[in-house]
């Protein structure tokens, strides 16, 4: 059996834009910014302009162009330049998102067209209810074209505390459990059975997940060395089978889609520590307990 896993954002790309206001009025946008160079602001790329201003209380930098029209809009506003604050309202607020634009990749998925195999979609950025309106319009144009959604995995239940290495985690772990056919708690398999797959075509645009998703073998040994031993002894039988994973970078380049890597799934037979994962799923035990 083979299934596929997209995560939404390589098939439906929002327009949404993050708000930056005033403390005082949250809800009314002083300036939008692209979630492209809201990313540059957050990784610090523009601090060669030397516009240096605080939001949310921490110093960020932004573009000579950008820092222009925020200082004439709180002028006009009457607004404090030093009580600004970053909106994720088009992220968060279901009102907006409905009525925000958006665009469907149909070329990341048409070659599935009337498939006998699984399609998911993650959902790594937001909550379900958040999710609603934007998987209404993309199963509407998946049936149009001959796909059925199987199921849908909600991954990250708030934008503001999303931390991008959990989410890599999550969905490695997520495409493992299927590999494997066993559910994972925390740092270990179980014996609780999920779907298995002999082959998984995994789909995403960020490249931290991709690279994740390719070093597999390393999260599976981890999650193998904590299991029970009859629980090992399923994995060992399960991966005789020589199950993969193939990833797919989607470039958005309608010359070359996807960057494709496949990787066949296995145990050595020397186990290591792994400290990097050793120290997240202790952090992720801590958490749970708190």
């Amino acid at each position: 059996m083979t299934a596929h896993f997209f995560d939404i954002n390589s098939v439906i790309q929002s327009h949404a834009e993050v708000w930056i206001v005033s403390k005082s009025e949250p809800n009314k946008p002083i300036l939008k910014v692209s979630q492209s160079d809201f990313n540059l602001i957050k990784k610090g790329i523009f601090k060669k302009h030397e516009q240096q201003i605080k939001i949310n209380g921490q110093s960020y930098w932004i573009d000579e162009q950008t820092m222009n029209k925020l200082k004439i809009r709180c002028k006009n506003l009457k607004v404090n330049i030093n009580n600004l604050h970053f909106s994720m309202q088009e992220f968060m607020n279901p009102e907006l998102i409905s009525n925000i634009n958006f665009k469907i990749w149909n070329e990341h998925f048409i070659h599935l067209r009337n498939s006998q195999d699984d399609i998911y979609i993650i959902c790594s950025k937001n909550n379900k209810r958040n999710y609603e309106s934007l998987i209404d319009k993309l199963e509407e144009d998946m049936r149009n074209i001959g796909i059925q959604i199987k199921d849908y995995y909600f991954i990250s239940e708030t934008f503001y505390n999303r931390d991008q290495d959990d989410i890599s985690h999550k969905k490695c772990r997520l495409i493992l459990q299927h590999i494997v056919g066993l559910k994972t708690d925390i740092d270990k398999f179980t014996e609780e059975e999920i779907t298995k797959y002999d082959k998984i075509i995994f789909y995403d645009d960020e490249i931290e997940s991709i690279d994740l998703i390719n070093n597999s073998n390393t999260l599976l040994k981890f999650l193998y060395g904590n299991s029970e031993k009859n629980v090992q002894s399923n994995i060992k039988e399960i991966l005789k089978s020589y199950p993969v994973v193939e990833t797919n970078l989607v470039t958005f380049n309608k010359v070359n889609i996807f960057v494709k890597k496949e990787i066949k799934i296995e145990l050595d037979k020397i186990f290591k520590t792994f400290e990097s994962f050793s120290l997240f799923y202790q952090n992720l035990y801590l958490t749970s307990r708190s």
